[in-house]
């Protein structure tokens, strides 16, 4: 029996957008049933993954915000898995946004379990302020009357 978030949409329809010198970033909605994917277009990265809800949008620029303003060093921020954000799912794999343990700010946008097959798409800390450029665009967006 396959569950309903893996049978194909009758079609997607763009509820927000934003950009930010080499980053783009859309979340696009199914037509047929509440069902959100978020789009990360960069200059070496392209990736769409279904999100869980349109909340972890704003949670997501908190969350990359609160990265680059800590006044504490990232070892002492990230406690094993305390400085994990869950975003989506890639399939059957869970996505979520890291922060590195090392002594520069850096993040990563981690596909698949911690401890086995994972991917690690790296981004820098200019990377990651244009990425929060990008999704306070999107934020607005979905803040408009009339987007769920």
């Amino acid at each position: 029996m396959k569950d309903k978030s893996e049978e194909p949409s009758e079609g997607l329809g763009l509820l927000a957008n934003g950009s930010s010198r080499r980053w783009d970033v859309a979340v696009d909605e199914a037509l047929d049933r509440e069902e959100w994917s978020l789009e990360i277009d960069g200059p070496q990265t392209y990736l769409v993954f279904q999100i869980r809800d349109l909340e972890i949008i704003p949670e997501a620029l908190r969350f990359l915000q609160s990265g680059l303003q800590s006044d504490q060093s990232p070892r002492r921020r990230q406690k094993d898995d305390e400085g994990a954000l869950p975003l989506g799912r890639f399939g059957s794999a869970s996505v979520s946004l890291v922060w590195d343990n090392e002594d520069f700010q850096r993040c990563f946008i981690v596909i698949g379990p911690g401890a086995r097959s994972t991917a690690r798409l790296s981004l820098g800390a200019d990377d990651v302020r244009m990425l929060i450029e990008a999704l306070r665009q999107v934020t607005k967006d979905l803040s408009q009357p009339g987007v769920e």
